[in-house]
């Protein structure tokens, strides 16, 4: 039953699904299902156009026409999300450094920004507007060269920005935490309270799925947990761009800043 004491007017998420690329498509067709109904033409669809250096959008024409074919924005979501093999990474989370644009410098963060654009418009046939960093990990750097590169906004782990001004609140639901299930065990126990708080508090939040989220039974059972409660409570889904319009008009909206420094 929807909470009564919130106005429905500001119980809206925007969903998102993340690290599309070549050869999860088993996994895309699951994370395209399991929202309702009502959230299938507002995602944001995160794709990286050459996963891992091992996966490139091009080799794979029909998995490009069937992303493209999508509703929903499509976001540039780095270039290989991927720093390479790290040993603290492989400790913690099972895997490589996926921070791709954590620490990168100017010169660095241009040639990965650039070398993404133009993966994603070769195969989309036009520029990304919208920019996501691997993990949310994004250099005051890569800031920089994204405006330079001509992108009108990005988004960080609790906030959407654009560089026109506008900075929203908006956090992000996640239910990845890498390969290593006790991490990832003790994770999803924390999540609870998290889900718990955000639908509690009757704001605009953002809840983001990724291909392991899949293949983790338990980390899915709890999304499709989340996905019935969002039905059964009236969420409203919202695309990137709406909410950034209701938000920047409403109660929720930052005070406008630069977001070049960022």
């Amino acid at each position: 039953m929807a909470n009564a004491g919130n106005d429905s007017a500001t119980r809206f998420y925007v969903p998102e699904v993340h690290d599309i690329f070549p050869g999860m498509e088993r996994e895309l067709d699951a994370m395209l299902d399991v929202w309702p109904a009502a959230a299938r033409d507002k995602l944001a669809l995160l794709v990286v156009p050459d996963w891992q250096n091992r996966f490139p959008l091009v080799a794979s024409p029909e998995f490009v026409s069937r992303v493209a074919a999508l509703p929903g924005e499509k976001v540039l979501h780095g270039y290989t999300h991927s720093l390479g093999p790290e040993f603290w990474n492989w400790l913690l989370y099972g895997h490589d450094n996926r921070s791709e644009f954590g620490k990168l410098n100017a010169d660095e963060a241009a040639e990965r920004i650039a070398a993404g654009v133009k993966g994603f418009a070769d195969n989309f046939g036009s520029k990304p507007r919208w920019f996501c960093a691997p993990r949310w990990h994004q250099s005051a750097a890569a800031a920089g060269a994204l405006r330079s590169a001509g992108f009108e906004g990005y988004m960080l782990r609790n906030s959407l920005q654009l560089f026109s001004g506008a900075s929203v609140g908006m956090p992000a639901l996640c239910f990845d935490e890498g390969e290593r299930r006790i991490r990832s065990a003790i994770a999803r126990h924390l999540r609870e309270f998290t889900i718990n708080r955000l639908f509690r508090a009757g704001r605009p939040f953002r809840i983001t799925l990724h291909p392991s989220d899949v293949t983790d039974a338990p980390a899915w059972r709890q999304v499709k947990r989340v996905m019935r409660r969002l039905t059964d409570e009236g969420w409203t889904p919202l695309s990137l761009d709406e909410a950034m319009a209701q938000l920047s008009e409403g109660d929720f909206a930052g005070q406008p800043r630069s977001v070049a420094a960022q």
